[in-house]
């Protein structure tokens, strides 16, 4: 599994303004990273965000993008997301985790490439919906391979619940 952590920005957080709505930019230090991860993200209803609520939010998103890339290569036990993914979420989890188990079991190059070396974000772009809903996409590397993880949240009661975890 992976670690991620934050260290001090490099360069402060941009917001702009596009058509009345604002936007978001910066970059949070990943552990396994070798440079700052940039974010972006943008609004789709009015409102603010404070830095250090961007950051949070997108190295939890980072995160969780990891850990469903992990659940999915079988090296993370699909419970640990109980808290954070919706049942029906993490039942297609494990069934694309079945899936490609099968399917590298003939494709012994493609599980060398794919299930030894850890997910690496590259880049977090959200979208603010609504107040109930955002949208996320991750890109991960792992090893000289990119992949893109879309999340998508939605509020239930106080939490957010991750409904969506697309891997590709």
């Amino acid at each position: 599994m992976m670690t991620v952590q934050t260290q001090a920005q490099t360069q402060p957080m941009m917001i702009t303004q596009r058509a009345g709505l604002p936007t978001y930019d910066g970059s949070i230090r990943i552990e396994l990273s070798n440079r700052p991860v940039p974010y972006h993200i943008s609004r789709c209803y009015p409102g603010a965000l404070s830095e250090a609520e961007c950051q949070k939010f997108s190295l939890a998103c980072c995160r969780l993008a990891c850990m469903s890339l992990d659940v999915v290569r079988g090296r993370t036990p699909p419970q640990s997301l109980q808290r954070t993914l919706s049942g029906p979420c993490i039942q297609r989890l494990e069934t694309l985790s079945y899936l490609l188990e099968n399917h590298l079991r003939t494709h012994q190059e493609l599980k060398a490439k794919l299930c030894y070396l850890p997910a690496v974000p590259m880049l977090v772009y959200t979208t603010l919906v609504s107040p109930n809903t955002i949208e996320v996409v991750v890109s991960l590397a792992v090893g000289k391979s990119t992949y893109w993880v879309t999340l998508v949240f939605r509020r239930s009661g106080s939490r957010w619940i991750c409904t969506t975890a697309d891997l590709g």
